[in-house]
């Protein structure tokens, strides 16, 4: 329960640090400084004090700035699920944008009616005869 509530603060913080990069025009030792936190806290290597430590530099109350993260977001979720409206469709809507393609009758009824030799297929305007010699590779 813990270690997995540390890998999410951990991933959150990576999170912001790109998003920062991102987002924002960081000088060249801003850019430096996130890029070396963003590696560190990603480091399987790097002991959990040092990279708590590194949250804590970088972002302050880290813990608390996750939580209001998750409310902002959890709060824009609730606006968006009741804004969001279930409409009945009409009838005749539905009749007209659904549609049933069925195969010509007259195309089927003439391949399966024909009963042509072995070696000839039928199908449509296209006829394939099947070679009468037997496949080989052709290797050296």
């Amino acid at each position: 329960q813990l270690d997995e509530q540390l890998w999410k603060e951990v991933d959150w913080c990576v999170e912001q640090l790109e998003l920062g990069l991102k987002t924002q025009k960081p000088t060249a030792k801003q850019a430096a400084e996130a890029l070396q936190a963003i590696r560190t806290l990603r480091s399987d290597k790097a002991p959990l004090v040092k990279k708590r430590q590194l949250m804590r530099a970088m972002f302050g109350d880290y813990r608390k700035k996750m939580e209001e993260d998750w409310c902002r977001e959890l709060k824009l979720m609730e606006a968006a699920v009741k804004s969001a409206r279930v409409m009945e469709m009409q009838r005749d809507t539905c009749k007209r944008s659904c549609r049933f393609i069925r195969k010509r009758s007259g195309a089927c009824r003439a391949s399966q009616g024909s009963t042509g030799s072995p070696g000839t297929l039928h199908t449509g305007l296209f006829k394939f005869v099947a070679p009468q010699e037997e496949f080989r590779f052709n290797f050296l």
